[in-house]
């Protein structure tokens, strides 16, 4: 049945016929709304009998109302009109329990808004949106205009949400909005690193102007960057902000001290001077603060001469170098000198127009103060330099073997009467074991016993009047010398060992006119014996090259009576050459066979065979000498190797001394040759 509000007194006969609507219960639409300039009061009354619901009105709530339904309505409808009816005469219906307040909408924000499921569009609702990206201040900004006057839209920092309060339709539309903006192009990040100024006090005076956008910012010292969250807007304008700030000139200096672990701090300080091109004076108050001092490694002169260029150019490569060691023991010496006084100037540093660099020996660091960005450019590179050096051990062999041969015979005649008849015999006189028996003989008296040369010497007398003298010697000499000096040392670093005698030789001397003052001589002493000299380079591919000074020197067994001073022997090889890891490889040498023939005799006899030897003298001499020099260079990269190596030389060493308790007689077993089958076994 169609039903017809029309007039107030008609629609309560109208609305007394139909029966309530429970809530939920769908409906008929045959309710048409016609009422005219009617009273609130009456109207929710109406509405409540329609459906189903109970109403309480506010005392505030009065006046009057028009609404008219074009098409029939349901009991949901109806109360969808009646909702719209209030919400444009300023109340709203606010659910309490079972019940339905009907309030002004400024108290309707107060005391109602509770969200449900199935909530009307014009229901005041109250609801809270979670955002993911978008800062809560920037949704509420945007959200604001679009609630109704009595609404109310509130942030919250964390949760990250806002709070609103309208009608449900409109919440749901500023949701909608919300999650638009807060899906795509919500809140990012960035890290923008500085290249001048500084990353605590950008973000400092960044975050002072971008907290009315909602960007948080910070500054990271360790990188020397800005980190910043926002809008993309936001951060856009962090990065043109912060391009303006990073400009050079006005970053505030920082000072880095690098501690080195294997490099030395002033080679790396020479390094960098020399990449960055610095001059010589540091002027920050940090590098002068700092003293030390000046190391520089050289290798000292050796024995009886100077070197050649090659050598002096080898000892310069190594200035500048640091670090310093001495052992020595007697005439043994292996060093890498140094010296260091309290009057040599400190280690010089260099500045550049954005940084100063001072080394600090006593700490084995490098200083470095300067802008962030000129500190954080050579970071890296000192890192690259401060790695371990692997060592060389190199191990070389002196191999020399000489030998004399000699043989004299000699027959002299006398014709004259009672010439030779004073003393008749022989006898054989040698001074290699001791006292020659014509010095015994000379020393007890005999007078013959000046007539006793070494060898054989013999007088047969014939007659009164004719004597023969015969004087023969044969000598013999072999000698077999092997040295191998051993040294280990850094890689591109010069080492020196000195095996031998530091033997005085006379520079000068001045005489006085008293006969009884001894004169006043000065000497000048000179290392005499093996020098081995020697600067290793690790190439590529395990091949070392080696700039090597080797040699020897002796004191002359035969010292001539012409010679102011004492006759050394020496032979030295200067000499640069490859040589493969743990390979042996030969430096130099010489081979020499001398031959010396001397002969007297007498005119014409002489000349006759078979008799002729009755009136000559000859002495025949032959020495031969083989002399080489060998080199093994070994690599050792890390701690296992240079201790299998030291190891494997301390065996030896005790193999050696417990040879040396074995007694022997040379004489009776003279030993065998020296040299081994394979090379290495030399070492």
């Amino acid at each position: 049945m169609l039903k017809s509000i029309r007039q107030f007194p008609a629609a309560l006969a109208l609305c007394g016929m139909i029966p309530a609507t429970a809530i939920g219960q769908s409906a008929p639409a045959d309710i048409v709304v016609n009422m005219r300039g009617v009273d609130i009061a009456q109207v929710a009354e109406q509405i409540s009998r329609l459906t189903g619901r109970t109403l309480i009105l506010d005392p505030s709530v009065k006046g009057m109302v028009t609404v008219t339904s074009a098409e029939p309505l349901s009991p949901s409808g109806v109360w969808e009109l009646f909702q719209s009816v209030l919400r444009a005469n300023g109340f709203a219906a606010v659910r309490s329990g079972r019940a339905w307040r009907i309030v002004p909408q400024a108290a309707a924000v107060r005391d109602g808004g509770v969200p449900r499921q199935g909530a009307g569009g014009q229901e005041l609702v109250t609801r809270m949106i979670r955002l993911s990206n978008v800062p809560s201040d920037d949704a509420a900004r945007i959200a604001r205009p679009l609630v109704a006057t009595f609404g109310s839209v509130e942030p919250l920092k964390s949760p990250n949400a806002i709070v609103v309060t309208d009608y449900s339709d409109n919440v749901r539309r500023i949701e909608a909005l919300v999650r638009s903006l807060d899906g795509g192009g919500g809140s990012s990040f960035a890290v923008i690193p500085l290249e001048n100024g500084n990353a605590l006090q950008v973000a400092t005076a960044l975050q002072g102007v971008m907290d009315e956008n909602g960007a948080k910012v910070a500054g990271d010292a360790r990188s020397n960057s800005v980190i910043v969250r926002g809008t993309p807007a936001a951060v856009a304008d962090a990065r043109r902000m912060v391009a303006s700030m990073d400009k050079p000139g006005g970053a505030t200096p920082v000072t880095r001290m690098f501690r080195l672990n294997y490099a030395d701090a002033e080679s790396v300080t020479e390094v960098l001077r020399g990449v960055l091109g610095g001059e010589e004076t540091a002027t920050n108050p940090v590098a002068r603060s700092l003293s030390g001092s000046r190391f520089n490694t050289a290798i000292p002169m050796s024995d009886s001469g100077s070197l050649s260029s090659t050598t002096d150019a080898m000892a310069a490569l190594t200035s500048g170098s640091s670090g310093s060691g001495s052992l020595s023991q007697g005439s043994t010496s292996i060093s890498r000198t140094s010296s260091a006084s309290g009057n040599t100037p400190a280690p010089q540093g260099f500045s550049t127009p954005d940084m100063t660099v001072q080394p600090a020996p006593e700490l084995n660091a490098v200083v470095v103060r300067g802008t962030p960005k000129a500190v954080a450019s050579i970071e890296p590179l000192i890192r690259d330099l401060d790695v371990r050096r692997p060592q060389v051990h190199i191990e070389a062999a002196i191999a020399e073997i000489t030998g004399d041969e000699a043989e004299k015979l000699g027959v002299q005649l006398g014709l004259t009467a009672g010439a030779l008849t004073n003393v008749e015999g022989g006898g054989t006189s040698f001074d290699t074991a001791g006292f020659s028996l014509g010095n015994i003989l000379k020393t007890l008296g005999v007078t013959a016993g000046g007539a006793l040369s070494t060898g054989l010497t013999a007088n047969v007398a014939i007659g009164d009047d004719f004597s023969v003298l015969v004087n023969a010697l044969g000598t013999s000499t072999n000698a077999n010398l092997l040295s191998t000096p051993q040294v280990t040392v850094l890689d591109n670093e010069a080492a020196q060992i000195v095996v031998g005698q530091n033997v005085p030789f006379v520079t000068g001397s001045i005489l006085t006119n008293s006969a009884s003052a001894t004169p006043y001589t000065t000497i000048e002493r000179k290392d005499v014996g093996i020098t081995l000299k020697v600067i290793p380079r690790i190439n590529a591919g395990e091949v070392v090259r080696l700039d090597v000074s080797q040699e020897v020197s002796s004191i002359s067994p035969t010292q001539l009576t012409t010679a102011s001073d004492i006759i050394t022997n020496r032979r030295q090889i200067t000499t640069t050459v490859l040589a493969d890891n743990s390979q042996t490889i030969v430096l130099g040498g010489l081979i020499s066979d001398d031959r010396q023939h001397s002969e007297q005799r007498v005119p014409l006899l002489g000349d006759i065979p078979v008799v002729g030897e009755l009136f000559k003298s000859r002495s025949e001499q032959q020495t031969k000498r083989v002399l080489f020099v060998f080199l093994k260079p070994t690599i050792l990269r890390d701690r296992d190797d240079a201790t299998a190596l030291a190891n494997a030389k301390y065996a030896r060493l005790r193999k050696e001394e417990q040879a040396l308790g074995e007694k022997g007689s040379l004489l009776i077993n003279p030993p065998g040759p020296r040299l081994t089958v394979e090379i290495d076994g030399i070492y």
